[in-house]
């Protein structure tokens, strides 16, 4: 590989130099954080298009990069430097070729040149060319009707129970949606795959094992083992720190001698889980125990030292112990005895994932729609043939080869193995003579969550060499030529002590490190850490008023973080702070602009932003969330709603009452009383037909053009497009101009602008249609998701900007503050029955479905351990990424409970032989302070900040400063009002004011009887609590006998208790024949057999159980069919069975009750008028014996409900009831009720 050799007068470094010439072999470039890399790979192409010797064509060139603006902006400097080039040599028509190539030269992500194959291609795939790119919103509606379909479809099935145990072993009891989620998961994770079936297989084939297996076979327990061993080491180191403890001249002594036991223990364990079998080491746990430390007599030795041993011991058993109870208490039997278990569930999910695969890819060529992963899928599809098992290139793919003479890949640590199997396949030779450049920096790889797969560039950093023979050459790029060096060093101290091969997934040594390169002045630059805390109460000073407390308790720490910021920034503007360019050497003011805040997520946004528009600093904020819940969206999404579906109230009701209607609350309630049983909307059209009082003038005629408005909204609906429809309704309504009326006008024209164009985007899918818009909507709130407000401003004004730590990703800015840096890591994903893994596939934990227990299995525990150090590692990169965007100065903010305990914590964990932190530090972080304190504790500024000998100090060129904030020094401002000096009270207390303060202290309530009234009663409740009035009055009398009669129980007995039970209450029985009355025809033979008939079919439709039709009395339901009144319901008009009402019912107080009921039956005679008739059950045979007992009791017990019945179902059917009648079953008797009310 020959270099040319490098001119004095070029300003290139000499690995940049290298990296823009190396060539013959496979090249990785490991560029660190601003060392140039975008520069020197346009250089390396324009270098391959102007040189004498054999020069290439652009169009010769695939350049792959992440990011459609990344390519835009390549494509654009490439034409920059092609122009340069031509400046030099006008003549050269070589250049002058290659800028006219330039636009179809292949410059695109990996997507768009998948895209390109495809559509060259496509009858190799024997589809339709004219296909179209599905985007992210119509492919997740397509996914959800289709695993909807699928489900649907294996609930159907001949033998549908192994569907339903996963079902059960996923679900709750309320929905399945925790198994839609996992298969659509499932489904994602296996496309980032070449051969997506055969990672799909593999996963339930990791649970089958042989009746014979042992834990040592499986293909998981090597790394799980030197995980253990790790965690055992940890224990050890610890036990050391304990043993220098016990060494020191004021130490704990007698515990030195516990801690050699102890060391002894550890050994022995280590020593069996490195070279024995599990089962040792599973037998050697069980009788594990830790020796009893040595007394240690009082006053013997430094009280805080013997705490610190004890607590260092106490964490290393605890650790050793947790070991114990996740690994050793099941045997190895039981372990693997679970993993069967979950063998059948897991062939059912994948058979399901499988079946969702192939009908979502049916949908989507039903409707000529590809997706992202689709265009990757097919790609390889038409590049390789399969040949025993393997991939190879196929014809298409040798020309493609033949076209490239070079493949350049730019942030290769974020590509998945679907994209590197392609980029093999397109790329030439091998890694010792091939032709694919690749640039990255896997420090920077924080795209896992998306499936990236950093490991991919690790291997070859770690198996390509500066020299090599026989693989490719690695060049690293360590000049940083964006920051400060102070900035660098810090970022040096802190990641020199935390990233290794363990945690963190690479060693940062020198080739790491970042050296300084920009040519910036000598000046004062120190990164700044502020720890945001509460004081003690203690602490607080004594004249601090409540209204301090009361504000510092209702802060969060979000706004704590924000005001000392805001702070900050303020204090970096009246200084006048300068911002300095290194290359021209020129100074000009800060700038908001030059600022940014940077997190780990966005959930604190929304308070920093409030926070930042009170202190009037202009604050930029990409935010994903809040858009549906803004007033003005949900305002037109609810007119949408009716212009869809007018009969829906509450949407209706909230649209009534927005702006450009102004109903009032009042005038809302007029309208429903109106036509209290009718739909809302019909309610209204009745209410404005008939022109009826109650509402402004004003409101009525608005109201008027409103309903006139709709109707032509409605109609545009039918016919014409849902962008177009949204605008005519700003347009009709003035809603638009309306609300830029309003506070924050700008930001919610902004919103319902983004309301038609994401109409406009909807239109553009295979989805049509208001009623699809709407349950798209609805169905993104549903899951969750939400849409970020749009903005009002944008991001290239003079504002600071607030973005997430991924967003900012390839940018850089003068001030860079990292704020949250106290919150803890999102673990959320351990929580979950599952893990997935790119090597191992699908952990999941040992499930029950039938006793609804889950066991923490031994995949899911391994695959949670390495998943774990895959986040810390993950992690720690995002905390790079973060502190290199800055190019001047650096500000880490983090909120901390207890300051004292939190440095305390750090200079515990400092303790350490050598540079790096102890790996059990960085393992076990919680947080990225966990990294940053116990880092920053060994620096001799810290010393300095705490007034301390630097004992554990490492010599470093960087500088930091720390400062404590105590949140009650961020209280806001508080308006100060001067009351007027009194010199006593009583000048302040008049007879008028002592009127006063009686009477509001003195005036009764007026409505005090309300209080106690329901506001809904059944009328049921109303009957009973007037016999128990009547019963109060002393000239009420009831015999004995029916007072016994009455005390029997009228309650229906529960479920349990009336099962294998055939007697039934009275209560029961009283149903039954109210069902069977309920389904009677009265035209129907009157004979016995016809009847028992009858009832048996009721049985036979389960509208009555066996027992309840046993009950039913024959010979009376004879006698009802035979009677005067069986008769009357013969002849009648029309008969009206099972009525059920609400009904407002104003009481003497003027005060309304709602009653609900259920009349038996109604019926309309020939004249006209309606009969009102009850059934009921009662024993009266041998209680009451007279006609006139009989009318009196029947008059007390019912003669209050069939009174109320009456005037309720007059007042809402508008009709006449001349009788109320009772149908006295027992007694086959026809009662008469005189009107009680």
């Amino acid at each position: 590989m020959l270099i040319p050799t490098k001119p004095q007068e070029v300003t290139w470094t000499d690995a940049q130099w290298r990296a823009i010439f190396a060539t013959g072999r496979d090249v990785l470039v490991s560029a660190a954080a601003g060392s140039g890399k975008t520069a020197v790979l346009i250089e390396r192409l324009i270098q391959k298009m102007i040189r004498t010797d054999n020069p290439i064509d652009v169009d010769q060139l695939l350049v792959v990069t992440f990011t459609n603006a990344s390519a835009a902006e390549m494509r654009h400097r490439m034409a920059e430097a092609l122009e340069r080039e031509l400046v030099k040599n006008p003549e050269a028509q070589h250049i002058r070729r290659q800028l006219s190539l330039l636009n179809k030269a292949q410059i695109s992500t990996l997507h768009s040149f998948c895209l390109s194959i495809v559509k060259q291609y496509a009858y190799v795939l024997d589809m339709d060319p004219g296909f179209r790119l599905a985007n992210d919103a119509e492919a997740a509606l397509l996914r959800d009707d289709v695993i909807v379909d699928v489900l649907e479809s294996a609930y159907q099935a001949e033998d549908p129970e192994d569907v339903y145990r996963l079902i059960d072993s996923f679900t709750t009891d309320r929905d399945d949606q925790a198994i839609e989620v996992v298969i659509d998961k499932l489904f994602g994770a296996a496309r980032v795959h070449p051969v997506p079936a055969k990672w799909l297989a593999s996963i339930p084939a990791q649970y089958k094992l042989a009746d014979d297996a042992v834990i040592d076979d499986l293909a998981f327990i090597d790394p799980l083992k030197l995980t253990i061993k790790h965690t055992l080491e940890e224990a050890y180191a610890m036990t050391e720190e304990v043993r220098q403890y016990a060494l020191l001249p004021d130490g704990p002594a007698p515990l030195g001698a516990t801690v050699e036991q102890d060391q002894l223990l550890l050994a022995e364990a280590i020593r069996l889980i490195s070279s024995h079998s599990w089962q040792e080491t599973y037998d050697y746990f069980q009788g594990l125990k830790f020796a009893t430390a040595g007394r240690i007599p009082k006053d013997s030795c430094d009280e805080d030292l013997v705490k610190k041993a004890k607590d260092k011991r106490d964490q290393l058993k605890k650790r050793v112990m947790k070991l114990k109870e996740d690994y050793f208490t099941r045997s190895p039997a039981r372990l693997l005895e679970e993993m069967k278990m979950m063998h059948p569930l897991l062939e059912t999910l994948v058979e399901l994932t499988t079946a969702y695969g192939d009908r979502y890819k049916a949908v989507k060529s039903e409707r000529g729609l590809v997706d992202f992963s689709d265009l990757e899928h097919f790609a390889l599809q038409i590049l390789t043939t399969e040949v025993d098992g393997m991939l190879v290139p196929s014809a298409i793919a040798e020309d493609v080869m033949a076209q490239f003479k070079e493949v350049l890949v730019d942030e290769y640590q974020d590509t998945n193995r679907l994209q590197e199997t392609i980029l093999q396949i397109v790329k030439s030779g091998t890694e010792a003579n091939g032709n694919l450049f690749m640039v990255g920096d896997v420090k920077q790889s924080i795209y896992r969550f998306r499936l990236a797969e950093p490991m991919l560039f690790l291997h070859k950093y770690l198996t390509f060499t500066s020299e090599p023979e026989l693989s490719g050459v690695k060049i690293d790029l360590n000049a940083n030529f964006r920051s400060r060096p102070e900035v660098l060093h810090a970022t040096n101290f802190i990641f020199s002590q935390i990233m290794g091969q363990r945690v963190g997934e690479i060693d940062y040594d020198d080739a790491a490190a970042l050296k300084p390169g920009a040519p910036y002045k000598d000046g004062e630059a120190s990164v700044e850490l502020a720890l945001l805390t509460t004081q003690d109460e203690e602490e607080i000073p004594e004249d601090a008023g409540n209204a301090e407390l009361v504000e510092q308790e209702d802060l969060k720490k979000s706004q704590w973080e924000a005001r000392y910021m805001i702070q900050k920034i303020k204090s970096l503007m009246e200084a006048k702070t300068m911002v300095v360019d290194p290359w021209s050497n020129k100074e000009r003011l800060l700038e908001y602009r030059d600022i940014v805040i940077l997190m780990r997520s966005m959930t604190w946004s929304e308070d920093l932003t409030e926070e930042f528009k009170q202190a009037g600093i202009p604050l930029y904020a990409e935010l994903k969330k809040g858009y549906f819940d803004a007033l003005e969206v949900m305002i037109m999404l609810n007119t949408l709603r009716i212009v869809d579906n007018p009969y829906q109230d509450i949407p209706l009701a909230s649209v009534l009452r927005a702006p450009f209607v102004g109903l009032t609350e009042s005038e809302l309630s007029r309208i429903r009383l109106s036509a209290p049983k009718e739909p809302f909307y019909e309610a209204l059209k009745q209410f404005v037909r008939k022109g009826e009082s109650g509402i402004h003038p004003a409101t009525a005629e608005k109201l008027q053009r409103f309903l006139l408005q709709f109707e032509e909204w409605r109609h545009l609906a039918r016919r014409g497009s849902l962008a177009e429809l949204i605008w005519r309704i700003y347009m009709d309504t003035y809603y638009y101009e309306m609300v830029g009326a309003m506070a924050n006008g700008k930001q919610r024209q902004s919103n319902l602008r983004a309301l038609h164009d994401r109409a406009l985007a909807y239109e553009q899918t295979s989805f049509r249609g208001l009623f699809r818009f709407l349950r798209f909507i609805d169905r993104m709130k549903k899951r969750g998701d939400d849409l970020g407000t749009a903005r009002a401003m944008s991001e290239k004004e003079n504002v600071v900007r607030l973005m997430t730590i991924h967003s900012s990703k390839g940018l850089e800015f003068p001030y860079v503050f990292i704020a949250g840096l106290g919150r803890d890591f999102n673990q959320m994903d351990f929580n979950e029955l599952y893990l997935f893994d790119q090597t191992f596939g699908l952990a999941v934990k040992a499930i029950d479905p039938e006793k609804r227990i889950s066991y923490t299995s031994l995949p899911f525990l391994a695959m949670k351990e390495k998943k774990q150090l895959e986040l810390k590692s993950e992690e720690m990169r995002v905390l790079y990424v973060a502190m290199t965007r800055a190019k001047e100065k650096l500000l880490l903010v983090a909120t901390v409970k207890d300051v004292d305990k939190t440095l305390s914590k750090w200079e515990d964990a400092s303790v350490a032989a050598n540079t790096m932190l102890p790996e059990y530090v960085r393992a076990r972080a919680k947080g990225f302070l966990d990294w940053i304190g116990p880092a920053v504790a060994r620096h001799a500024d810290y010393a300095t900040w705490q007034e301390r000998p630097n004992a554990n100090g490492i010599e470093d060129p960087s500088s930091w400063s720390f400062e404590t904030v105590y949140v009650e020094q961020l209280r806001q401002d508080h308006v100060v009002v001067e009351i007027p000096q009194i010199e006593s009270i009583q000048q302040l207390v008049t007879e008028d004011l002592k009127a006063e303060v009686a009477r509001r202290f003195d005036t009764p309530y007026p409505f005090e009887r309300a209080i106690s009234k329901r506001s809904k009663q059944s009328v049921s409740e109303l009957k009973r609590l007037d016999q128990l009035r009547q019963e109060e009055e002393p000239e009420f009398f009831r015999p004995a006998q029916v007072k016994e009669e009455m005390k029997k129980s009228v309650y229906k007995r529960p479920a349990f208790m009336q099962q294998g039970d055939k007697k039934l209450s009275a209560a029961e029985i009283g149903t039954a024949l109210h069902t069977t009355m309920q389904h009677l025809d009265f035209s129907m033979e009157a004979s016995s057999q016809a009847l028992t008939d009858f009832i048996q079919q009721l049985a036979n439709k389960q509208l009555l159980t066996v027992a309840e039709a046993g009950t039913v009395n024959v010979s009376a339901m004879q006698a009802f069919l035979q009677s005067e009144l069986g008769e009357r319901l013969r002849h009648a008009k029309q008969v009206l069975r099972e009525v059920p009402f609400t009904y407002g019912l104003t009481d003497d107080d003027g005060d309304i009750q709602i009653l609900q009921g259920i009349a038996d039956c109604l019926f309309e005679e020939a004249d006209g008028e309606w009969v009102l008739l009850d059934y009921k059950t009662d024993r009266v045979k041998g209680v009451l014996i007279t006609e006139n007992a009989i009318t009196r009791e029947m008059n007390v017990r019912y003669g209050l409900q069939l009174s109320l019945y009456k005037e309720a179902i007059e007042q809402i059917l508008r009709i006449t009831i001349k009788e109320k009648i009772l149908y006295l079953f027992d007694a086959e008797k026809t009662l008469v009720l005189e009107d009680s009310l």
